[in-house]
């Protein structure tokens, strides 16, 4: 936003007044409660210290409004804070309904139940007057309206004004909708600690007497700075102004108050259902839909990081119809995004493609844990490339990661910027076609073949039984032994080492006379499981076991060993035989 805003003065709130003196409403737009058990046990713990006397008074943070048509403060920045408050006020008066039920099944004791008593009514009194929302009178806090849950048909602002008026029952323990899940868990859990407190009294006198000090620090000892600004437009400007250097949201949350503030009122609506239907299958994780929208800007425009990621958007997205734009193009792309992401797994990513051979190379590509190339295949389907084309451009990708990062060991930031350049030209209409493409990564980021060829002959791998390494040692000897020895053909290759998972990787020796050579490329092949349950205690047992392989790369490699041994000269001659073959395949 280029306007500059003054940022009003800010008021400052006891908890005990700030909700008795306004009534606050969430807008639909707002991201819902999103506050976990470490959020929940930091609040506990700066109340604990009031409780404890070891802090006077404690700042809860601000809180961002405009005062809407209806007089309600609309909640632009503060919402977590504010339903929080509510929560921990409902806990209160449940527990002193339960120590009230107490008191009446104790031996008649008039002067007991009378002081005991008046103080539990005043605490639910004053619990009461800042809640609201019974007798029809409006509610302090309005969380997000009409938000549905498809297991089931309460909306979020009913579940939550339920919560905070009333005793839940037993079956809404068993709510799977997130912002429910997450209310209900902070009242638990907020409800045990204060349950913990009050319980090192061991009269029921002194245990009421403690759940005043534990409300009384909260209501009187929390301050709050609200800032309500004298327009929806002013108040995301001062939410900007205020959080953008700020730690405590993700970039994405930032963002998309950025574009709903560009937003005319009739277009808010709208614009909140399309980023739903964004963030849903990212399920609502703010760091995935903060990668997912860095690598759109990688694919659309550069690659910035994600701490210069909302300023680059804000300083690019800046009127309506461009807010407008940057959704419909997150919107469609979120899809493809989240193929890339798990390419085979659930099946309806393995179902998006209809070629597939391009599902196994992506799903080969995440195996290795290869995720910079991404930009490049949002481009080429926001252009709307044939799938061929697609498979022919993820394949050279894969020689290009070969070269670069795996047998050269270069640093993946020039990757990461050369793809986010071969998606820019892709986006931009100047390579409108695969051979185009092609040649351009071949001229600006494949490596040569003598750098490769040079790097190759040192190359060292540590493998492993899983992750990364393990998939990363078992593709290059898997493509090795197809194309020398014949072992797989296209169509059993993947099915066979990654689908199947049938092989393991084994170090041909680890004696110490190899040290610094047993982890060189030409020291792994990689064996059936069903011949490796039993370790190799021997280099004969391990020549027998290659004997029994059904790979002919195996079969080669008993006979060497049978013939000449193993040594240092051996891997390394081993490692030179696969040097040729390896620039042809990459």
């Amino acid at each position: 936003m280029s306007s500059f805003v003054e940022i009003p003065s800010p008021s400052v709130f006891k908890i005990e007044n700030l909700f008795r003196d306004n009534n606050f409403i969430v807008p639909l737009y707002q991201r819902n409660y999103a506050w976990g058990k470490d959020e929940v046990s930091d609040f506990w713990n700066d109340l604990q210290a009031i409780i404890d006397g070891k802090h006077n008074s404690h700042f809860f943070g601000q809180v961002v409004t405009f005062k809407n048509e209806q007089g309600k403060q609309e909640v632009i920045d503060g919402q977590q804070r504010l339903t929080t408050s509510l929560i921990f006020m409902a806990a209160i008066r449940d527990i002193s309904i339960k120590l009230g039920d107490k008191i009446k099944s104790f031996p008649s004791d008039i002067n007991m139940e009378d002081e005991i008593g008046d103080t539990l009514r005043i605490i639910r009194r004053q619990v009461s007057k800042s809640i609201r929302g019974t007798k029809g009178e409006q509610p302090s806090l309005v969380v997000q309206q009409n938000v549905g849950d498809q297991n089931s048909s309460e909306t979020l602002d009913n579940f939550f004004k339920r919560l905070t008026n009333t005793r839940l029952a037993e079956n809404d323990y068993k709510t799977i909708s997130e912002p429910k899940k997450n209310m209900l868990n902070a009242y638990v859990d907020i409800t045990r600690s204060i349950n913990t407190n009050i319980e090192h009294g061991k009269e029921l006198g002194t245990r009421i007497d403690q759940l005043q000090i534990i409300f009384d620090s909260f209501m009187e000892h929390f301050y709050i700075v609200m800032i309500s600004a004298p327009s929806r437009q002013d108040a995301f400007t001062i939410f900007e102004t205020l959080n953008s250097r700020g730690k405590d949201l993700k970039a994405s949350d930032i963002i998309k108050n950025h574009v709903m503030s560009l937003m005319n009122k009739d277009d808010l609506r709208n614009a909140n259902q399309i980023w739903n239907q964004i963030t849903r299958p990212l399920d609502n994780n703010s760091d995935r839909i903060t990668r997912f929208i860095r690598t759109y800007w990688a694919s659309r425009y550069r690659v910035v990081s994600e701490a210069r990621l909302y300023r680059e958007i804000s300083d690019k997205i800046s009127t309506v119809t461009e807010a407008r734009k940057f959704l419909t193009d997150l919107s469609s792309l979120v899809d493809i995004y989240t193929v890339l992401e798990s390419p085979i797994s659930p099946k309806a990513h393995y179902n998006y493609f209809e070629n597939k051979r391009l599902d196994q190379q992506l799903d080969i590509l995440n195996r290795m844990h290869i995720l910079l190339y991404y930009p490049v295949v949002l481009a080429l389907k926001y252009r709307r490339f044939s799938e061929s084309d697609m498979l022919t451009v993820v394949r050279k990708i894969i020689s290009i990661f070969v070269r670069f990062r795996i047998i050269m060991n270069q640093g993946t930031n020039k990757l990461e910027s050369g793809f986010s350049d071969v998606a820019h030209q892709i986006w931009s209409l100047n390579l409108s076609n695969s051979n185009a493409i092609i040649n351009y990564m071949d001229d600006h980021l494949l490596p040569s073949d003598d750098q490769t060829k040079a790097s190759f002959e040192v190359m060292s791998k540590e493998g492993g039984k899983r992750g990364s390494k393990k998939w990363t040692l078992v593709y290059l000897l898997a493509e090795l032994y197809e194309a020398i020895y014949d072992d797989f053909d296209n169509d059993t290759l993947y099915q066979q080492v990654f689908s199947d998972d049938k092989y393991s990787l084994i170090q041909i020796s680890s004696d110490n006379e190899i040290k610094d050579y047993a982890t060189y490329f030409g020291n792994w092949t990689m064996l059936e499981k069903e011949l490796t349950k039993n370790s190799f205690s021997s280099m004969d047992k391990l020549i027998s076991a290659l004997t029994k392989s059904k790979l002919n790369s195996n079969h080669k490699l008993a006979t060497q060993l049978q013939e000449n041994g193993w040594n240092v000269e051996k891997i390394k001659q081993r490692q030179f035989s696969f040097v040729s073959t390896a620039v042809l395949i990459w």
